[in-house]
């Protein structure tokens, strides 16, 4: 089973990974159309997503489901 992305630091910015209920669905909806893409998320994914891809510092909100990733900021 995939593993969440890390709490990373830049400039002493902490960025704090929360699991979230939409975006388990959003990840969900992506696994049963088998694309990736759901209006909920900020980043889509399959695989892990690169935590450098997204903003640093405050919240991100996450969830997966298999190998689809949803991340809301």
């Amino acid at each position: 089973m995939p593993t969440a992305p890390k709490p990373s630091a830049t400039a002493g910015a902490t960025t704090t990974w929360v699991t979230s209920s939409a975006a388990m669905a959003a990840a969900r909806r992506m696994a049963a159309a088998g694309a990736v893409g759901d209006p909920v998320c900020s980043l889509a994914a399959v695989g892990r997503p690169n935590p450098w891809l997204v903003p640093h510092g405050g919240r991100i909100e996450i969830g997966h489901y298999g190998v689809y990733w949803c991340l809301i900021w």
